[in-house]
């Protein structure tokens, strides 16, 4: 359910004095939360890219999990797609990214139950395993535990934070738990 309707929702959005902007659009939420599924959609949706931040944070060169990308192209990177006319990003992230939060039009905080979270996570390692769904890194079961793990911490550890990262940055956000709850919340920016 969106937290946040109405009055609150539209205190949440920033004006954009351009209409004819596309939007630009933060999804921030822990693993398994619906990040990439929904930025598809709005990508989609709205036509412009979807950008996902572990491609930003992860050395995509790295035949295993766990190598991080330098991170002075990574801001570079980063400052280059938000100065872009439309996108959408997405990412587990909140540390480095005062810029996106700046200027994203809407923070959508996705907060699916952590059962779901967990069952997603699962099942997608379940369907990469089996060769139904694309990765380009091998994973292990020691990975997926410690994915798991790292998700039943993620609200505490990251979350909260990353809520006071968009506030320093003089924003809010709209938490949903529901694909539905972020079409209702994007809604006013087609």
């Amino acid at each position: 359910m969106c937290r946040l309707s109405g009055a609150r929702l539209m205190l949440a959005v920033r004006c954009r004095a351009d209409v004819s902007m596309k939007p630009r659009i933060h999804l921030i939420g822990g693993p398994g939360s619906g990040k990439s599924y929904a930025a598809a959609v709005l990508s989609a949706q709205f036509d412009v890219p979807a950008y996902h931040l572990d491609d930003l944070f992860w050395d995509r060169l790295a035949t295993r999990y766990g190598v991080r990308a330098d991170s002075t192209a990574r801001d570079q990177e980063l400052a280059s797609i938000v100065s872009r006319d439309g996108w959408i990003i997405e990412g587990v992230y909140y540390g480095w990214l005062a810029p996106s939060f700046a200027a994203a039009d809407i923070i959508i905080a996705l907060t699916p139950s952590i059962v779901i979270r967990q069952w997603r996570v699962v099942k997608r390692y379940a369907l990469r395993k089996a060769g139904r769904e694309a990765s380009a890194k091998d994973e292990s079961l020691v990975d997926l535990w410690q994915l798991l793990r790292w998700g039943q911490t993620y609200d505490v550890q990251m979350l909260a934070p990353a809520r006071s990262a968009v506030a320093a940055c003089g924003r809010t956000w709209v938490e949903c738990q529901t694909l539905e709850d972020v079409s209702v919340a994007t809604r006013h920016l087609e």
